[in-house]
């Protein structure tokens, strides 16, 4: 990344964080950062592959900052604190962009994006299988998975205060609480007799077999799109979709000749090819095949 594409992002961010993904134009984007849209364009291709350099820029801000830790010097649970507090101090920073995020629910709709906030989730889901493992070493390991997932529910948990309720914890007393709670949950799965609701192998499967779009999800996006299409005839376009993917049969040819209305460069590109493999999803089960 150069340093123009640097101050693009930047820029944006705060744009997008003050205004809104949707309604922040890119005019307004090149005019904050003292350059013309065809200099924009040599950079970045539309608003919506800026938006997912924006994502991979704020996810490596935050995970360079934990990376960058000397957590070898550290007893593992003190360096599990560390990780933690750094993550909560580093979200709480950039929390006007991800409640942009979360109010306008720009990730369905690039399909980019949302691949990878799935690949984001998964990393630092590896990093907190680490810092587990290190704790708590072949003790737990049964159950490291199922752990890891309650850990998760209970960092998002908190997030929502700090970020929704501007709760002003203090986040090493916080990180401290939350680990001394694992701590807990580690102790009570030694002594335990339940079989792990996530054994390893369930988990590896998942990983390698990603699980096709349903036709509720699709109708989701497409109705979250409809929130935010300006052009009628794309608005339209996605009405015809919506109706049909709500009847019990939905025609197949009708979605086809619809999706046609989908351009290339349309940021509801992602979106074309999500109900693409849907029909030829759908397509193969009516063939028998």
């Amino acid at each position: 990344m150069n340093a123009k594409e640097k101050k693009i992002i930047e820029e944006s961010m705060k744009l997008f964080a003050k205004k809104g993904y949707s309604t922040t134009s890119i005019q307004e984007i090149v005019d904050a950062c003292g350059m013309s849209k065809g200099a924009f364009y040599l950079h970045f291709k539309s608003k919506d592959a800026l938006l997912l350099e924006a994502f991979k820029y704020q996810f490596t801000m935050i995970k360079s900052k934990i990376d960058a830790l000397p957590i070898e010097q550290y007893h593992p649970k003190e360096a599990f604190v560390l990780q933690l507090k750094t993550q909560f101090e580093e979200i709480k920073k950039h929390k006007d962009f991800i409640i942009m995020q979360i109010r306008e629910q720009t990730t369905p709709i690039n399909g980019e994006v949302e691949e990878f906030m799935r690949n984001m989730g998964l990393e630092i889901g590896t990093l907190y299988h680490h810092s587990l493992s290190k704790l708590y070493g072949e003790a737990i390991a049964p159950y490291l998975f199922d752990l890891n997932v309650i850990l998760q529910g209970i960092i998002h948990s908190y997030l929502k205060f700090i970020i929704f309720e501007q709760a002003t914890f203090d986040l090493e007393t916080l990180s401290y609480y939350i680990v001394n709670r694992i701590d807990d949950l580690a102790k009570g799965y030694q002594e335990s007799t339940d079989e792990p609701i996530l054994a390893a192998d369930w988990v590896t499967k998942q990983k390698e077999t990603p699980q096709p779009n349903s036709r509720e999800d699709i109708l989701e996006l497409v109705s979250k799109a409809k929130k935010i299409v300006k052009d009628e005839e794309l608005f339209i376009t996605l009405e015809v979709i919506e109706e049909e993917l709500k009847k019990n049969e939905p025609r197949l040819p009708v979605i086809q000749g619809m999706v046609g209305n989908i351009k290339a460069d349309s940021p509801l590109h992602p979106l074309k090819k999500v109900i693409q493999e849907y029909i030829e999803e759908k397509k193969g089960d009516r063939s028998g095949f």
